[in-house]
């Protein structure tokens, strides 16, 4: 399945949440300013992080909000929960539409050799037809 971002939750202590969650203590901080972004795969309920590419589970996420408030997922079971199933309609929906423009760029190139196949035949035949009539103009000049 498809690695989609990872919501941060509501937090518990300010009720802020953002689009995506931060790996706090990420070892690519330093040069960046901040954590890798988390990546969730909901199928198997694993997060990534974007910066150093560690995984875990995602019952074993902690989150550090900007409040200062740290908390467990297990605090946020429920937000959690539908951050798992939204990623996972996400994911499908990326996946079909992935599945979609290969089946119509592989139907415009179907369509593209037939229209280049009929465009050299086209040519082709007048071709032939200029070449015979421009010899049958030569033989009647030479009689």
């Amino acid at each position: 399945m498809a690695w989609v971002e990872f919501a941060f939750p509501r937090c518990p202590a300010c009720s802020r949440s953002w689009a995506v969650s931060r790996h706090h203590g990420c070892p690519t901080a330093e040069a960046v300013g901040h954590g890798g972004g988390l990546e969730i795969d909901p199928d198997r309920s694993r997060v990534r992080c974007t910066g150093c590419r560690r995984g875990w589970g995602v019952w074993e996420t902690r989150f550090h909000c900007s409040c200062g408030r740290r908390f467990e997922a297990h605090e946020v079971e429920e937000a959690v929960r539908e951050v798992i199933r939204v990623a996972s309609l996400l994911a499908r929906v990326l996946t079909q539409q992935a599945r979609d423009l290969a089946e119509i760029r592989r139907a415009g190139e179907v369509s593209f050799r037939a229209w280049v196949s009929r465009f050299t035949d086209a040519v082709a035949g007048s071709l032939g037809a200029m070449a015979g009539r421009v010899v049958g103009s030569l033989l009647r000049a030479l009689d």
